[in-house]
């Protein structure tokens, strides 16, 4: 299947989309803020901190706020460890929130503190996820809308998916639909391209309609093997329960989507906000060629600008000129005077 990805670097941050054939599969952010944090396929030098063989693996110091973990059993020819011992690891799974990566071993090594040693950026991260992929550079734009909690069902329904701290909730309500083994099964492959494009993983529980029929409840079940048949993340599926929950796992190595734009409660951080901001002057410097550009953004979202240190003034004049100024206080928006 021919593959195409669209990337844009913006002021602060690299946006990707990635399309098999027409469709939309996959979409990807990646911070300069988030530069240092350890991420699926990068590699570190390591000091072994503390072997816990309860856990059956070591926590490594890598140089990072967070530990990462080696487990024996993901490189069974390492050698075995002690204490204070030096040796490369590559990330196989990137750091969660409050938590240290998942390591494999790779080699010993004579360097003397922990730290990065090579990692890929983010068009490189995709052309070797997808090999033979074609990229075009262009406005991402399509990510901003792309952590709604709600969604509708063709024919009736809805979908609603809250991220929670231990797993992905997910509730498909029938709401106005006539039947309840039509909504399921127009849920289960919207479900499915969601997780995927906003890159959601770890437990998953699904909150079907209720179905009383076996027959029906089987049908459900195949429908959503059909529709993870094709996720290249790997997909492990319970059986449906009696009371209509489905549950799965979903491999995750980095960050979704929502964890990299949002707070806990599902609303903008104030860098999502400050980067949303730059990439609108942008956007209308380009538009309006020659006008003077005022930004009005809120306070926190100047300070986060002031305090980032990504020297966005400077990057902003030579992509638009220097014909723009940023304040903060009242109502946030764009002025374009000409």
């Amino acid at each position: 299947m021919k593959r195409r990805c669209v990337i844009e670097n913006c002021i602060g941050e690299t946006r990707a989309a990635i399309y098999e054939g027409r469709r939309l599969v996959e979409l990807f952010v990646r911070r300069e803020s988030d530069a240092d944090k350890p991420r699926q396929g990068d590699v570190f030098a390591g000091r072994v901190s503390t072997i816990d063989q309860s856990l059956g693996g070591a926590f490594i110091d890598i140089g990072t706020p967070h530990h990462g973990l080696f487990k024996f059993t993901n490189s069974p020819n390492a050698p075995r460890f002690t204490e204070g011992q030096m040796a490369e690891f590559e990330v196989s799974k990137a750091t969660e929130i409050g938590k240290g990566p998942v390591l494999k071993f790779k080699q010993l090594t004579q360097a003397d503190k922990p730290g990065k040693i090579s990692g890929d950026d983010l068009k490189a991260f995709i052309a070797k996820r997808f090999e033979g992929i074609e990229f075009k550079e262009a406005a991402v734009s399509v990510i901003d809308e792309a952590t709604e909690t709600e969604l509708a069902i063709k024919g009736g329904g809805t979908i609603s998916i809250e991220r929670t701290r231990a797993l992905v909730a997910i509730d498909v309500d029938k709401g106005t639909a006539v039947s309840s083994f039509d909504v399921c099964m127009a849920a289960l492959p919207m479900i499915a391209s969601e997780l995927r494009l906003r890159g959601l993983g770890g437990l998953i529980v699904i909150d079907l309609p209720n179905l009383r029929q076996p027959r029906q409840r089987n049908t459900v079940f195949k429908a959503a093997e059909r529709a993870f048949a094709d996720d290249p993340n790997n997909v492990k599926l319970a059986p449906l329960s009696r009371f209509g929950v489905l549950e799965l796992t979903r491999y995750k190595p980095e960050l979704s989507l929502d964890e990299i734009l949002n707070n806990r409660i599902g609303s903008p951080t104030t860098e999502t906000l400050a980067l949303r901001a730059l990439r609108q002057l942008e956007r209308e410097g380009a538009a309006n060629a020659g006008a003077k550009l005022t930004m009005t953004v809120r306070h926190h979202v100047m300070n986060w600008l002031e305090e980032s240190g990504i020297d966005w003034k400077a990057r902003l004049s030579d992509r638009i000129g220097a014909r723009f100024e940023v304040v903060a206080g009242g109502t946030p928006g764009m002025v374009a005077d000409r």
